[in-house]
């Protein structure tokens, strides 16, 4: 219990640092673009989004569980799934640069061949992801927040640099933002060398990995659905520029899901090593307590002081452009739609622990529906407010099926 209070302390201290300065892209989008070019980054990051689960083919989720077992070595894990990542994701890479040459690239409106970036992005972040994922049930937190500081660092720099000095808009953007993925993939790369041993390799162990967390790619595409899949909704009936503006109010009412990352950090890798313990039930609960209390007062007090935090200024800059400031309205909706997607995590040791994987795509599935049909209803009669009632309902359908 002390070893997880240590940690969660350095994990949700840090990561609320690291997290704090990533959204300093905020002000430099919704300052330094338009909000049609802010639209078409947020479009880019919703793609992204939703590609990444498809490189990870859930197999982040099967790492945790099978980590620890006492049929295999750590080694022969994490060797067999990086080996196995590393020629998938260059395959599907591939396929989206075959892709980028055959078809029409105009999806969201630029003249530059984004799929290009897209690939490059995807293939980086899907090998550092899985060694994220190494450092953390190696409980190396201080590496792991290292390497999130280098990542944000570096696409602060490169931002300011192609956006404000260079004056190249959202290609700007869509650089620096595949040169932080390259950066932050070499960081990480003397992990790859020394976790790696191609004697290791064990396909039969891959397949028993891979089924477990096949169930984990729907649920989560489904997952990134709910979050995400409104801009596309948003632009059909209102256009990218309210994308953009719909998008800056989300990452605000998002900010509570700092916390919530943060604290799943150490969360399900604490769970699974400590599931056999005579006083898992009762860490559980402590914990879980603690927690909810943490969650609901932080969202209370973004609820309550947004507008004054956004005017606030540094340097001539407001935290959030004037132009994007309507979208405040939607701010209590989506910050207490994270609340319960948090109460959700606090529910999902029994997913891992009792092997009921199969249920996430059930219960992220039936939120995927009632999302969509919202969107459908209600963006037209409340515009993007509309957008953000849908993602609420469908986090607080989502930690009712959990509880039940």
């Amino acid at each position: 219990m002390n070893k997880f209070i240590n940690l969660s302390l350095i994990y949700g201290l840090g990561f609320l640092f690291i997290r704090g300065l990533s959204f300093l892209l905020l002000p430099v989008y919704t300052n330094l673009l338009s909000t049609f070019d802010a639209g078409i980054m947020f479009i880019f990051y919703t793609i992204l989004a939703f590609l990444n689960p498809l490189f990870a083919f859930g197999l982040d989720s099967a790492l945790f569980k099978f980590y620890n077992s006492e049929r295999s070595s750590n080694q022969v894990v994490v060797s067999s799934s990086l080996v196995f990542l590393f020629i998938t994701s260059f395959f599907l890479s591939l396929l989206l640069l075959l892709i980028s040459h055959t078809t029409a690239i105009n999806f969201i409106n630029v003249t530059y061949n984004w799929i290009l970036y897209l690939s490059i992005i995807l293939f980086c972040d899907s090998i550092s992801a899985r060694l994220l994922v190494v450092l953390r049930l190696q409980e190396r937190a201080w590496y792991y927040l290292l390497v999130g500081l280098i990542n944000i660092l570096s696409s602060m720099f490169f931002n300011i640099l192609f956006i404000h000095y260079y004056d190249l808009s959202s290609l700007g953007a869509i650089y620096a933002l595949t040169l932080a993925a390259i950066v932050q993939l070499l960081f990480l790369s003397p992990m790859i060398i020394k976790l790696i041993n191609f004697s290791k390799i064990n396909l039969l162990l891959y397949k028993e990995m891979f089924v477990f967390g096949l169930p984990f790619l729907p649920a989560t595409i489904l997952f990134i659905s709910i979050g995400m899949i409104d801009r596309f909704f948003i632009e059909s009936y209102l256009g990218l520029k309210s994308v953009g503006i719909y998008s800056a109010g989300y990452k605000v009412g998002s900010i509570i899901s700092i916390v919530i990352i943060a604290f799943n950090l150490n969360w399900q890798p604490y769970y699974l090593k400590i599931k056999d313990d005579q006083n898992f039930s009762k860490n559980i609960k402590t914990i879980s307590r603690i927690f909810f209390i943490i969650i609901t007062y932080t969202a209370s007090f973004m609820c309550f002081f947004v507008n004054d935090l956004i005017s606030i200024q540094f340097f001539g800059f407001y935290v959030v452009g004037e132009s994007f400031w309507e979208s405040m309205i939607i701010v209590p909706w989506i910050t207490f739609g994270y609340v319960f997607y948090g109460l959700y995590v606090l529910q999902s040791p029994s997913l891992y622990i009792k092997n009921k994987q199969n249920w996430t795509p059930v219960f992220w599935g039936a939120g995927t529906i009632v999302n969509i049909v919202l969107n459908i209803l209600l963006i037209p009669r409340l515009d993007i407010l509309g957008a953000a009632i849908a993602t609420f309902v469908s986090y607080l359908l989502i930690f009712v099926f959990i509880k039940i």
